[in-house]
């Protein structure tokens, strides 16, 4: 029997600017759902896979609008609560698709361990944390923390992407938010991070040098995505680069949550009992395309290729 996959975290509005000038200088900005586990989720249901989202929205039209675009790409949304205002994001795009972010909080940190299906995991299911916001303090911290003990004492499988940003995250607070962080590397089946995310976390410039750092720290395997070169994958006995395609990029938000979503749902078709070092190189070419179709299009959930555009970018 299939397990089932549970992502938690921020859905937020993205306001993606569209005329490559940048925050300061944009003028044209396009409103699209948007939130890192948010986007994970959406990527694998619509792949095919069976998900639930597990977050906090606003009781506005921005909340109405994240669930119900949440709702048809499939995803199961029956742990979304609505209170408050909906958090927003401002992305900048200058000329080569690259981002910057200005971030509105509003109410995806309220999201109270209450509301966590608890009762329902069990070892086939797979848990993804994507912590651009979760590690800044409250609820939303504490159901971090709850769902993670949980899922590892009934077997889950953990997925973890710690999705820095450095303008939520203040100068003072690094250290306490690099601790956290260790602490869910320390327990995860999959890490998912960038270069600078690497170097952050081990202080090392080398991949090969900070996956194997993360690796000691207790992570059973780690992708270190790579832009256009593909990615990284290490666990504790080997090592090996997947590459990607050749795209025009245009958009670069939301690839990295969409590469993890394509990842996550053949894992969960495999089921995670089954999961090695060979397979997973397999599963990375196809989550690498997931990726870097999402780069074609403006804004991360409305870019989401479907099954049948992965397979066709492969066979060509």
């Amino acid at each position: 029997m299939m397990g089932h996959i549970y992502c938690i975290g921020e859905a937020l509005i993205d306001f993606v600017c569209t005329d490559s000038l940048g925050l300061f200088h944009g003028k044209q900005f396009e409103k699209n759902a948007g939130g890192a586990p948010a986007n994970v989720s959406a990527a694998i249901a619509k792949l095919g896979g069976e998900t639930s989202f597990l977050g906090q929205v606003g009781k506005d039209d921005f909340g109405d609008h994240l669930k119900d675009t949440l709702e048809k790409h499939g995803v199961q949304t029956q742990g979304v609560i609505q209170k408050g205002t909906t958090t927003l994001a401002f992305v900048g795009i200058d000329q080569t698709g690259e981002r910057s972010f200005s971030f509105v909080r509003g109410a995806d940190g309220n999201y109270d361990s209450a509301n966590l299906p608890l009762s329902d995991l069990d070892q086939k299911d797979i848990v993804h944390f994507g912590a651009a916001l979760g590690f800044s303090g409250g609820a939303l911290e504490d159901s971090y923390f709850c769902l993670r003990d949980e899922a590892t004492s009934k077997g889950a499988f953990i997925s973890f992407d710690p999705n820095y940003r450095d303008t939520l995250i203040a100068p003072d607070e690094l250290a306490s938010y690099l601790e956290k962080v260790r602490s869910f590397i320390a327990i995860a089946d999959f890490v998912k991070l960038s270069e600078e995310e690497l170097t952050l976390i081990t202080g090392e410039t080398e991949v090969s040098r900070g996956a194997q750092k993360i690796c000691a720290l207790g992570a059973k395997y780690v992708a270190v995505t790579l832009g256009k070169y593909g990615t990284y994958l290490q666990n504790s006995k080997a090592q090996q680069v997947v590459s990607s395609i050749a795209i025009k990029q245009v958009d670069s938000t939301g690839a990295g949550d969409a590469f993890t979503g394509g990842l996550l749902y053949q894992i969960q078709k495999a089921g995670t009992a089954e999961l090695s070092f060979a397979k997973l190189l397999d599963f990375l070419e196809v989550a690498n395309v997931v990726g870097a179709l999402t780069c074609t299009k403006y804004g991360a959930i409305p870019a989401l290729p479907s099954l049948e555009e992965v397979k066709s970018a492969l066979a060509n």
